[in-house]
């Protein structure tokens, strides 16, 4: 059964569209770009969030003391590195009672993470070659390009744990409720096949 991450909210408006379609994982971008949020927002989105959505906080340049000080106040449940990261940095979070997903280069398909991460770019909304990826043995995260109308194929092609959608859900710059529907939706369809 493949689950459903959506990456990128903003606001509370994007947080009750995320209630609705009930995904396994919110993604809050703790890194740079349009996306981005403070701590501040971050306590406000969660604070809204249904409490049984796994809390993922995106980086790039993990802050070790910043992220588990997030952990301790219940802000976060997981961490996604989108930097390949060195075994230590992984670790430490794992032992702070962080959940861990890495970026994994293609060429080197494996991480100590909890969860491994391919993905096309940084939030770039560009597809992957699906067919071309190698096999990884562990429990594998897809990201790049994702949304309701191509995210079934990802799934049959790479038979990912995790699908994790973001820019593709957005209508100018915040998710769209029908977006993450689709998106949602052709996933659990996936799931009610097998």
């Amino acid at each position: 059964m493949t689950q459903v991450k959506v990456c990128g909210s903003t606001s509370l408006e994007d947080i009750a569209i995320i209630n609705q379609e009930h995904p396994d994982y919110a993604g809050f971008v703790l890194a740079g770009g349009r996306h981005h949020v403070s701590d501040d927002q971050l306590q406000t989105l969660t604070a809204a969030l249904d409490p049984t959505i796994c809390k993922v906080a995106v980086v790039v340049e993990p802050d070790l003391r910043h992220l588990i000080r997030l952990h301790d106040q219940h802000l976060i449940d997981a961490v996604q590195l989108h930097r390949v990261s060195r075994k230590k940095t992984i670790v430490a979070l794992q032992q702070a009672g962080l959940m861990v997903i890495s970026r994994i280069d293609v060429s080197a398909p494996s991480t100590v993470a909890d969860i491994a991460l391919l993905d096309a770019g940084d939030g770039s909304g560009e597809t992957l070659s699906w067919n071309e990826l190698p096999p990884v043995d562990q429990p594998l995260m897809l990201a790049g390009g994702l949304d309701g109308n191509n995210v079934q194929t990802a799934i049959q092609a790479v038979h990912p744990q995790i699908v994790d959608a973001s820019s593709r859900l957005e209508t100018n710059g915040h998710k769209d409720a029908n977006k993450v529907h689709a998106f949602v939706s052709a996933v659990r369809a996936i799931k009610e096949e097998l």
